[in-house]
């Protein structure tokens, strides 16, 4: 699978302490853009990110940011939250897993 950089997955524990689940290859497609409400105008930026690991432990409502970070210099406002994680065990080079964040 192709790659086009790292990310970094942020798990908040019981305490809201922050800490770093991995850091992935990753490919990072991201989606920036707004919608227009009744009462204004919302960011609706979210970003599809695949994971050539299968093995990553990635879960719903974690954070997910591109690059390398740790949990010490982490910072929620930089990141998204993941709202969908779909395992893909096709079988050889096509395994990933697919991560929807917003």
């Amino acid at each position: 699978m192709f790659t086009n950089g790292k990310c970094t997955v942020i798990r908040t524990d019981d305490d809201g302490n922050y800490t770093a689940a991995g850091t992935y290859p990753c490919m990072w497609q991201k989606v920036k853009g707004y919608e227009v409400k009744k009462y204004g105008q919302e960011n609706a930026n979210k970003a599809a990110v695949y994971i050539p690991d299968i093995t990553a432990d990635v879960r719903e409502e974690d954070y997910i940011i591109r690059g390398t970070v740790t949990a010490e210099n982490f910072l929620p406002e930089n990141a998204l939250v993941i709202t969908s994680v779909s395992v893909k065990d096709y079988g050889g080079e096509l395994n990933h897993i697919q991560v929807g964040a917003r």
